[in-house]
């Protein structure tokens, strides 16, 4: 399964994740191809990547790279958004 972001208006998608994995190359992050590459990230969780940690390491990488930006970030509520609609992983 991937699941796909939009990056915060004004944020570039494909700089964001490149700050993203800077921290950790090896996150399953991708910006969106073509005319979505500047707004749209996507969290490749599947095969070896369908686990929770990879999305919850994933999330901590892009808020951190938006943090730096300056932007506000909930940690814990993109935590319980992970929790409420993937009891799965």
């Amino acid at each position: 399964m991937a699941t796909t972001l939009r990056a915060p208006a004004g944020t570039d998608a494909a700089a964001l994740v490149a700050r993203a994995l800077t921290t950790e190359p090896s996150l399953p992050l991708v910006a969106g191809g073509g005319a979505l590459s500047k707004e749209m990230i996507r969290v490749n969780h599947y095969g070896a990547d369908a686990t929770r940690s990879a999305v919850l390491s994933s999330l901590a990488a892009l808020g951190a790279a938006l943090g730096a930006t300056g932007r506000q970030v909930d940690f814990d509520a993109a935590r319980r958004a992970v929790s409420e609609t993937s009891p799965g992983l």
